[in-house]
């Protein structure tokens, strides 16, 4: 063809070919970038979403821990491990994660009782010197940081240690606020409170091929002493109803000692109290074994009785170990007891009930001289329970670990600390997360459900 002109116009129609096709594939590259750009929005908005709801979801855990030690607190020991394992909470759900502390009797799931650690707030060099993976350098540093004075003990350190640091501080002399406190004091280090890194997911109890196999260190090591301590435990002189309790080292006094033979009436037979009165007499006891053994109790008699009694006259006691759930490695520490009585301890309380609140079986165990050493730190009974969270969205694209400390000594239960530990990643098994990524949910008998079938 020509052009009225008489010249070709071939290469102007070429030309604006060649521009439809630059701008065409302009276009299209715009849209491919739009596009892309449009699908990162849509993942991170989905993840953002996601890390709301694994947030909402551990919220909802602790009203769940909230509730359960308002309502049911008498009730937590008889809970199934299923009902704080894949709670459900809306779409996702949530954990209650507890470490495997080689004890069987101990589950993986469920709430801690502080009571059951070492308390650092009166805690001894050699009870320190005993818990798993610590240095002389440590527990003497740890000791020198809790005294009120700046002389150094043993390989302690003091102001002058502290201030020469880079970041220089001035030594607490001063009990600890909380466990983490402990990473300030010199000879601490993260490996030795939250373990090696070499710890198998929660979750799961450690097997014995797994040790011989050598796929982890020492399951003390591997775990730290971060789940073996508190700082947290005190417990009130009255019982939970709000009553005084009847103090046993002030019968010489003729009030009290009434008031000890009316309580003792109150649960055992006229005639068995009044006896249990006369073998108490005026002795100053330093424990309620001392009584047991004094009194020549039977374990259902102490067992009827102890939760009316102390020996202390000030509003709470500290330092007290719960010897019915205490882990080994506790009870290991504890001054008056060697490697053999813990063990023994163990065995003896093997097979127990474990709802029970009873400690007639341990004094059994150790016999009346060792009873008798470690009475004036034996309780029964927890008031502050901690909770370690997972919580994960339903998709599985976001997770949220919170650590809690609930105190329910005055009545109301509070939480008195909270900590995220999201940062460290996800603690379980990670073809859990895999299986709620796929859709498929958890696999799992935990019910909705709180103690007396009342819905969550």
């Amino acid at each position: 063809m020509t052009h009225p002109s008489g010249k070709h116009s071939w290469r102007r129609r070429g030309t604006v070919l060649i521009v439809t096709m630059v701008v065409c594939f302009a276009l299209a590259g715009s849209v491919i970038v739009l596009c892309r750009s449009m699908r990162v929005e849509v993942q991170a908005s989905a993840n953002t979403a996601a890390s709301l709801e694994a947030a909402s979801v551990a919220r909802g855990a602790e009203q769940y821990v909230l509730a359960l030690l308002t309502g049911y607190k008498d009730q937590i020991r008889e809970m199934n491990e299923d009902e704080f394992a894949a709670v459900p909470v809306g779409n996702g759900c949530f954990w209650l994660l507890r470490p495997d502390y080689e004890d069987a009797q101990l589950p993986l799931f469920g709430l801690m009782e502080e009571s059951a650690k070492l308390n650092l707030v009166g805690v001894t060099y050699d009870e320190l010197l005993r818990l798993p993976g610590m240095t002389d350098e440590a527990a003497s540093s740890i000791m020198d940081w809790i005294d009120e004075d700046s002389n150094v003990e043993r390989d302690g350190a003091e102001d002058e240690y502290y201030l020469s640091l880079p970041d220089s501080y001035y030594c607490k002399n001063a009990p600890f606020e909380t466990v983490e406190e402990l990473l300030m004091v010199r000879g601490m280090y993260r490996d030795m409170l939250y373990g090696d890194g070499t710890a198998p997911p929660l979750g799961e109890r450690i097997a014995a091929r797994d040790v011989s196999r050598n796929l982890f260190s020492d399951p003390q090591l591997a775990r730290g002493i971060f789940d073996l301590v508190t700082v947290y435990t005190s417990e009130p002189n009255t019982s939970e109803e709000g009553v005084e309790l009847v103090n046993i080292n002030r019968l010489d006094r003729s009030n009290t000692r009434n008031q000890f033979r009316d309580r003792l009436r109150q649960r055992l037979d006229r005639t068995r109290a009044d006896q249990i009165a006369a073998a108490a007499g005026s002795t100053r006891f330093t424990s309620i074994f001392q009584l047991y053994f004094a009194a020549r109790l039977k374990p259902e008699e102490l067992d009827a009785i102890q939760d009316d009694l102390t020996v202390t006259s000030g509003q709470r006691r500290t330092r007290l170990v719960n010897i019915n759930t205490a882990p080994p490695a506790v009870l290991r520490s504890m001054d008056g007891l060697d490697d053999e009585d813990a063990d023994k301890l163990i065995a003896a309380r093997t097979g127990l009930d474990p709802t029970s609140d009873s400690i007639a079986w341990a004094a059994d165990a150790l016999g009346e001289a060792k009873a008798m050493a470690i009475g004036p730190r034996v309780t029964w009974k927890t008031y502050q329970y901690s909770a370690d969270i997972l919580a994960a969205s339903g998709n599985g694209r976001a997770f949220k670990r919170v650590r809690i400390v609930v105190d329910a000594a005055g009545g109301t239960p509070q939480i008195v600390y909270r900590r995220d530990l999201t940062e460290r990643g996800w603690p379980m098994d990670r073809a859990i997360l895999a299986q709620l990524r796929t859709g498929q949910g958890i696999s799992s008998g935990a019910r909705n459900v709180l103690p007396g079938g009342s819905r969550f």
